[in-house]
Protein backbone atom coordinates (compact mmCIF):
# COMPACT_ATOMS: atom_id res chain seq x y z
CA UNK A 1 0.00 0.00 0.00
CA UNK A 2 1.76 3.29 -1.18
CA UNK A 3 4.46 5.19 -2.27
CA UNK A 4 6.44 8.03 -1.50
CA UNK A 5 6.44 10.79 -4.02
CA UNK A 6 9.46 12.77 -2.86
CA UNK A 7 11.73 13.44 -0.05
CA UNK A 8 9.30 16.12 1.23
CA UNK A 9 5.93 15.60 2.51
CA UNK A 10 3.60 13.71 -0.01
CA UNK A 11 2.84 10.18 -0.09
CA UNK A 12 0.46 8.09 -2.59
CA UNK A 13 -1.21 4.87 -2.69
CA UNK A 14 -4.88 3.58 -3.71
CA UNK A 15 -7.89 2.24 -2.99
CA UNK A 16 -7.88 -1.25 -3.80
CA UNK A 17 -10.78 -4.15 -3.37
CA UNK A 18 -9.14 -5.52 0.46
CA UNK A 19 -9.30 -1.75 1.60
CA UNK A 20 -13.39 -1.51 1.31
CA UNK A 21 -16.33 -2.36 3.23
CA UNK A 22 -19.54 -3.37 3.58
CA UNK A 23 -20.65 -0.01 2.73
CA UNK A 24 -18.74 0.12 -0.32
CA UNK A 25 -16.10 2.66 0.83
CA UNK A 26 -12.65 2.18 2.17
CA UNK A 27 -12.62 1.26 5.60
CA UNK A 28 -11.67 3.90 8.44
CA UNK A 29 -9.06 1.36 9.72
CA UNK A 30 -7.37 1.76 6.16
CA UNK A 31 -7.42 5.62 6.81
CA UNK A 32 -5.45 5.73 9.68
CA UNK A 33 -2.92 3.18 8.18
CA UNK A 34 -2.03 4.83 5.37
CA UNK A 35 -1.93 8.23 6.84
CA UNK A 36 0.18 6.03 9.55
CA UNK A 37 2.52 5.17 6.74
CA UNK A 38 2.54 8.64 5.52
CA UNK A 39 3.61 10.38 8.92
CA UNK A 40 6.57 7.29 9.17
CA UNK A 41 7.94 7.72 6.33
CA UNK A 42 7.99 11.89 7.12
CA UNK A 43 9.61 11.20 9.93
CA UNK A 44 11.79 8.60 9.25
CA UNK A 45 14.70 11.13 10.70
CA UNK A 46 13.46 10.14 14.05
CA UNK A 47 14.20 6.44 13.26
CA UNK A 48 17.85 5.72 15.24
CA UNK A 49 19.36 2.65 14.10
CA UNK A 50 21.98 0.55 16.38
CA UNK A 51 25.53 -0.47 14.52
CA UNK A 52 24.19 -3.79 13.35
CA UNK A 53 21.15 -1.86 11.62
CA UNK A 54 18.52 -2.67 14.24
CA UNK A 55 16.26 -0.18 15.29
CA UNK A 56 16.95 1.71 18.77
CA UNK A 57 14.22 4.23 18.96
CA UNK A 58 11.18 5.08 16.71
CA UNK A 59 7.78 6.82 16.76
CA UNK A 60 4.81 5.49 18.56
CA UNK A 61 1.61 6.88 18.49
CA UNK A 62 0.06 8.86 21.57
CA UNK A 63 -2.86 10.09 19.97
CA UNK A 64 -4.76 10.16 16.14
CA UNK A 65 -7.59 11.82 14.93
CA UNK A 66 -9.11 11.64 11.43
CA UNK A 67 -12.11 13.83 10.27
CA UNK A 68 -13.52 12.41 7.11
CA UNK A 69 -15.03 14.54 3.94
CA UNK A 70 -15.86 12.68 1.34
CA UNK A 71 -15.60 9.16 0.75
CA UNK A 72 -12.56 7.13 -0.27
CA UNK A 73 -13.47 4.57 -3.09
CA UNK A 74 -12.26 1.32 -4.51
CA UNK A 75 -9.81 2.70 -7.82
CA UNK A 76 -9.25 5.71 -6.30
CA UNK A 77 -5.65 7.49 -6.47
CA UNK A 78 -4.63 8.78 -3.50
CA UNK A 79 -2.39 11.52 -2.10
CA UNK A 80 -1.29 12.13 1.30
CA UNK A 81 0.66 15.36 2.50
CA UNK A 82 1.97 15.30 5.52
CA UNK A 83 3.32 19.01 7.60
CA UNK A 84 5.27 19.07 10.85
CA UNK A 85 3.40 21.11 12.86
CA UNK A 86 5.20 21.22 16.12
CA UNK A 87 7.57 19.19 18.21
CA UNK A 88 9.61 19.19 21.70
CA UNK A 89 12.53 17.36 23.20
CA UNK A 90 10.05 14.03 23.68
CA UNK A 91 7.04 14.67 21.11
CA UNK A 92 5.80 15.24 17.11
CA UNK A 93 2.76 16.56 16.36
CA UNK A 94 1.95 16.52 12.59
CA UNK A 95 -1.07 17.66 10.69
CA UNK A 96 -2.30 15.54 7.14
CA UNK A 97 -4.77 15.82 4.19
CA UNK A 98 -5.88 13.14 1.77
CA UNK A 99 -6.81 13.97 -1.78
CA UNK A 100 -8.13 12.24 -4.58
CA UNK A 101 -5.93 12.68 -7.72
CA UNK A 102 -8.72 15.42 -8.85
CA UNK A 103 -8.14 17.50 -5.97
CA UNK A 104 -10.62 16.58 -3.66
CA UNK A 105 -10.12 16.77 -0.23
CA UNK A 106 -11.33 13.50 1.09
CA UNK A 107 -9.96 13.31 4.75
CA UNK A 108 -7.89 15.44 7.47
CA UNK A 109 -5.75 13.65 10.17
CA UNK A 110 -3.35 14.93 13.32
CA UNK A 111 -1.31 12.92 14.82
CA UNK A 112 0.86 13.07 18.09
CA UNK A 113 4.16 11.12 17.88
CA UNK A 114 6.77 10.03 21.29
CA UNK A 115 9.86 9.28 20.29
CA UNK A 116 10.23 5.80 22.09
CA UNK A 117 13.16 3.67 22.80
CA UNK A 118 13.02 0.01 22.33
CA UNK A 119 16.05 -0.76 24.67
CA UNK A 120 14.70 0.96 27.71
CA UNK A 121 11.05 0.86 26.53
CA UNK A 122 10.70 4.35 27.67
CA UNK A 123 9.84 8.01 26.05
CA UNK A 124 13.05 9.73 25.80
CA UNK A 125 13.99 12.61 24.68
CA UNK A 126 15.38 12.90 20.43
CA UNK A 127 18.96 12.97 19.73
CA UNK A 128 20.59 16.56 19.29
CA UNK A 129 20.53 15.51 15.53
CA UNK A 130 17.50 14.34 15.29
CA UNK A 131 15.85 17.72 17.09
CA UNK A 132 18.17 19.44 14.49
CA UNK A 133 16.54 18.24 11.61
CA UNK A 134 13.05 18.06 12.87
CA UNK A 135 13.44 21.80 13.64
CA UNK A 136 14.58 22.56 9.72
CA UNK A 137 11.32 20.00 8.73
CA UNK A 138 8.86 22.62 10.65
CA UNK A 139 10.66 25.80 9.42
CA UNK A 140 10.14 24.36 5.80
CA UNK A 141 6.43 23.37 6.73
CA UNK A 142 5.48 26.53 8.91
CA UNK A 143 2.53 28.19 7.12
CA UNK A 144 2.31 25.64 4.00
CA UNK A 145 -0.59 23.38 5.94
CA UNK A 146 -4.25 24.74 7.21
CA UNK A 147 -3.91 25.25 10.97
CA UNK A 148 -7.55 24.20 11.13
CA UNK A 149 -6.53 20.78 10.82
CA UNK A 150 -5.05 20.48 14.22
CA UNK A 151 -6.28 21.37 17.64
CA UNK A 152 -10.17 20.88 16.71
CA UNK A 153 -12.21 19.91 19.84
CA UNK A 154 -14.48 17.11 18.77
CA UNK A 155 -17.67 16.41 20.46
CA UNK A 156 -21.14 17.59 20.14
CA UNK A 157 -22.08 21.68 20.55
CA UNK A 158 -25.07 22.03 23.56
CA UNK A 159 -27.50 24.48 22.22
CA UNK A 160 -28.09 26.73 24.90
Amino acid sequence: MGKWMNTTQKFATMVTDDLIDGYGHMNMVHYLRAFSRAADVRLDAAICLGPDGSMMSGLVTAEARVAYKKEAMRGDNLLITTWIADFDEKRVHVAQAMVRDDGTLLSTAEQLFLNFNLLSRRVEPFLPVVMAELGRRVEADSGTFDPGIVGRRMGIPKIV
